[in-house]
């Protein structure tokens, strides 16, 4: 894996933990609203759409499959182990 692959991996993984993480949290107080939904996925975005302004648009569109598919594989990490049980938090 190039470096650049690697940073935009390290980039992708930390914005969906942190996702997962302040929807916890919200959770943890009661149902989380819609609007409260929609800020936490456009926080987590931010670090993943910074993250490609250095790639050119047709780059971009280039790595939005691998991209899409690093946000799903962390997220089902975060969610459940490697024997696809859920997570002890």
């Amino acid at each position: 894996m190039t470096t650049e692959a690697s940073e935009l991996h390290r980039i992708i993984a930390a914005s969906v933990r942190d996702m997962l993480d302040a929807y916890r949290i919200q959770a943890s107080a009661g149902p989380v609203t819609d609007k409260a939904l929609e800020e936490i996925i456009f926080r987590g975005t931010q670090g993943v759409l910074g993250s490609l302004r250095p790639f050119s648009r047709k780059q971009r569109i280039a790595l939005l499959p691998s991209v899409v598919r690093m946000l799903l594989a962390t997220f089902l990490e975060e969610v459940a182990g490697a024997d696809g049980e859920p997570r002890a938090r």
